[in-house]
């Protein structure tokens, strides 16, 4: 079902998995074979989609500039956790930026839809602050590929 009004986030759940699909679409990551851990604690889960470059080109007679799509990016989403070094999600995303390798991510909104994404886990950084905050974790998961959005059922 597509939703068709907005809605907020709260309630909604991020996980990891060392565990790369079979076939990067709705199937391949929802088998069986593929483990999902939770991570805790997510405050911010910032953006996550597509920016495509635009090469211009400027031809002398015309002097007018002409605009094509270039390459795609999928971006880096910037998570922003509160630290909790006993989450085993948060453990996972920690070994994983020491890492070369892909991991998967999926994304579950309350309304049931699901994101899933091919990531490289590029930072772990620790955030302190002043005496009033909780300490945090910046956390960025640079997408491979587009996501897969499996709609809400």
């Amino acid at each position: 079902m597509v939703r068709s009004v907005v809605e907020t986030i709260s309630g909604a759940l991020l996980a990891i998995s060392a565990t790369i699909p079979v076939s990067y679409d709705a199937a391949g990551y929802s088998d069986t074979d593929n483990v999902f851990t939770s991570v805790g604690e997510v405050e911010t889960y910032g953006n996550h989609g597509v920016t495509a470059a635009i090469t211009e080109f400027t031809p002398v007679d015309t002097a007018v500039v002409a605009k094509v799509k270039g390459s795609k990016n999928y971006g880096t989403m910037a998570l922003t956790l509160g630290s909790v070094p006993g989450n085993a999600g948060q453990v996972l995303l920690k070994t994983a930026s020491e890492s070369n390798a892909h991991y998967s991510v999926k994304i579950t909104y309350p309304d049931g839809e699901i994101h899933y994404l091919d990531v490289l886990v590029s930072k772990f950084e620790y955030q302190d602050g002043t005496v009033n905050n909780v300490q945090k974790i910046a956390v960025d998961l640079a997408l491979c590929r587009a996501p897969v959005v499996v709609a809400a059922p």
